[in-house]
C-alpha cells in the first residue's frame, strides 16, 4: 500500500494520516477533538489504527 492510498482511506474515515519528519506516521481525527494522535513507524498499522479509531468513534 502506498502512502497516498493510506491517506485516502483515512480521509474517507474522517481521519488524517501523514508522515512526520521523524519518519513515523501520525493518525488523528481531522477535527482535532481527540486528545492524542497515534504514532507508528508502520504504514499498515497506521491504516488499521485509523479504521479502529473510526469504528470506536462511531459507537
Amino acid at each position: 500500500m502506498t502512502l497516498q492510498e493510506a491517506k485516502s482511506i483515512a480521509r474517507h474515515l474522517g481521519l488524517a494520516l501523514r508522515k512526520v519528519r521523524s519518519g513515523d506516521y501520525r493518525v488523528n481525527f481531522r477535527d482535532g477533538n481527540e486528545p492524542a494522535p497515534y504514532y507508528t513507524d508502520d504504514l499498515e498499522d497506521a491504516v488499521n489504527t485509523a479504521v479502529e479509531m473510526a469504528r470506536k468513534r462511531g459507537k
